[in-house]
C-alpha cells in the first residue's frame, strides 16, 4: 500500500496530471502512483551480463532485497552462450522493474554499459557487476549521501572477498577510511590526482552512484573496444565535469575475486593498456602545466601500476620463462621512471618507488618478492594487517 503523503508527492512532482476527486478510488491513484514509479524511477541500475547464469541471481536478490525500491534494473545480456538470457527472462516475469535487453552480438561491458546508458531513465545512475553483490541498505545509502551533501558523485568503499575453489580465503574491507580534504586553493584535477595514490575507490564504477543528467548532457559513454581500464577512463571524464564528491565512510559493495586460474585477467598482462590509462590520465591533467605537485604525484601512481602489474604477471598462468620476460618489458618501458618529491608524497613512498625501480631490473627476485607480498595479502590471518600497512603508505 502507498500511503497518502507519498501518493501525494507522486502526484505533484510528476507530469502526469491526475484529477483529485471522488470519480477516483485509492486503488486507482495507487496504480497510477506504480505506473508513475515505474516509467520515471530515481535510480537507474545497469549491469552487463555476459555468460553469468551462476551469479547474476545472486546479485540481482541482492538488489530486490535493499530497503529502497525505486529503482529500475537493467541488465544487458552480451550475447552469452550459456543460459543467462533464459534466467533473465525468468526474472523479468517476476518483478516489473527489471527490464531484460539482449544484445545482438558480444561487444564486451562497455558497450554493454552504453546500450545500458541509452535506455536509463532515473535521476541517479549506478554500474554494478554481474558477478558481485551489494551489502544490506546500500541504496539507500548511496540515494542519502548524493542528496544530503548535494554532490554530483557518491563514493563508498568495498569489500574484497578472496576465494579459490569456491572456498573462501579472506575477507577485507577497503577504501572506507576517511579521506584528506581538499587543500587550500588546490586545483580540483591535482586533487583527484593525490586521491588517486591513495587508494583505489575512484577507479571502479561499481562503488558509486552518478547524476545521469551529466552523462547524458555531456554524451559520456565507456569506450568500446578498451577492456582494461575503462572504468578509470570513464570517471576521469566524468570528474573533469564535477567539483564536488561525497565518500561515504563504509563498505557498500562485494567485490568477489577468484584465484582460480590467477586473479587478474588477460588485459591486465599487457603492460601497454597500463601505458593507455597512464596516456589517459595525463589527457584529464591537459589544462595543469607540469611541475609540482603534478610531477611527484603521477610519478606515485606509474610506480603503483608497475606494481599492480607484478601481481597480475605473478599471479598469471604462465611459465616463469614468460613471466620473467614480461617484466623485462617493463624495464623496457618504465625502468628510469623518475623518483618522486619526497616533500609531495612522503618518504616512505619513495622508498617503495625505488624498491619496485630496482625490482623490475631483476626479474627472479621480483617474482619472489611478490610471491612473498601474496602470501601475506591473501592469508585470511593476515590480510587485515597487510592493508593496514598500505593505507600507513
Amino acid at each position: 500500500m502507498i500511503a497518502l503523503n507519498d501518493f501525494f508527492f507522486l502526484y505533484v512532482t510528476s507530469t502526469i496530471t491526475i484529477p483529485l476527486s471522488s470519480h477516483y478510488s485509492y486503488r486507482d491513484y495507487t496504480i497510477v502512483c506504480y505506473h508513475i514509479a515505474m516509467t520515471r524511477p530515481e535510480l537507474s541500475i545497469i549491469i552487463p551480463a555476459y555468460n553469468c547464469q551462476d551469479n547474476i541471481t545472486r546479485m540481482i536478490n541482492s538488489i530486490r532485497d535493499q530497503d529502497y525500491f525505486d529503482y529500475e534494473l537493467i541488465i544487458v545480456n552480451d550475447h552469452s552462450t550459456d543460459d543467462t538470457a533464459q534466467v533473465l527472462s525468468q526474472l523479468g516475469r517476476s518483478d516489473r522493474r527489471i527490464v531484460a535487453i539482449n544484445q545482438p552480438a558480444n561487444g564486451g561491458a562497455s558497450v554493454a554499459r552504453n546500450t545500458g546508458i541509452s535506455r536509463a531513465k532515473g535521476k541517479y545512475l549506478m554500474f554494478l557487476d554481474a558477478d558481485d553483490t551489494l551489502k544490506k541498505g546500500a541504496l539507500a545509502k548511496f540515494i542519502s549521501a548524493i542528496k544530503s551533501d548535494r554532490a554530483q558523485l557518491a563514493v563508498s568503499g568495498f569489500t574484497i572477498i578472496t576465494r579459490k575453489n569456491r572456498q573462501e580465503l579472506s575477507r577485507v574491507d577497503v577504501c572506507s577510511e576517511l579521506l584528506p580534504g581538499r587543500q587550500t586553493d588546490e586545483p580540483w584535477k591535482i586533487y583527484i590526482l593525490r586521491l588517486l595514490g591513495i587508494d583505489g575507490r575512484l577507479y571502479q564504477v561499481w562503488n558509486k552512484i552518478y547524476l545521469t543528467s551529466i552523462i547524458k548532457k555531456h554524451h559520456l559513454t565507456f569506450q568500446p573496444g578498451v577492456n582494461f581500464g575503462e572504468d578509470l577512463m570513464f570517471n576521469l571524464d566524468y570528474l573533469s565535469l564535477i567539483d564536488s564528491i561525497s565518500f561515504i565512510p563504509a563498505s557498500l559493495y562485494n567485490y568477489y575475486q577468484s584465484l582460480d586460474g590467477g586473479t587478474f585477467s588477460k588485459s591486465s598482462l599487457i603492460y601497454q593498456n597500463r601505458l593507455d590509462n597512464f596516456t589517459a590520465l595525463e589527457k584529464f591533467l591537459a589544462d595543469i602545466p607540469p611541475g609540482e605537485p603534478r610531477d611527484s604525484l603521477l610519478n606515485w601512481i606509474k610506480y603503483s601500476w608497475i606494481y599492480s602489474h607484478l601481481l597480475a604477471t605473478y599471479s598469471a598462468d604462465l611459465p616463469n620463462s614468460t613471466k620473467l620476460s614480461m617484466i623485462r618489458q617493463i624495464h623496457q618501458a618504465d625502468g628510469q621512471a623518475p623518483l618522486s618529491n619526497p616533500s609531495v608524497i612522503s618518504r616512505s613512498k619513495v622508498r617503495l618507488e625505488r624498491l619496485l625501480r630496482h625490482l623490475i631490473r631483476h626479474p627472479r627476485l621480483a617474482l619472489y618478492f611478490i610471491g612473498l607480498s601474496n602470501t601475506i595479502k591473501y592469508n585470511h590471518l593476515t590480510t587485515g594487517l597487510w592493508h593496514k600497512l598500505k593505507r600507513k603508505l
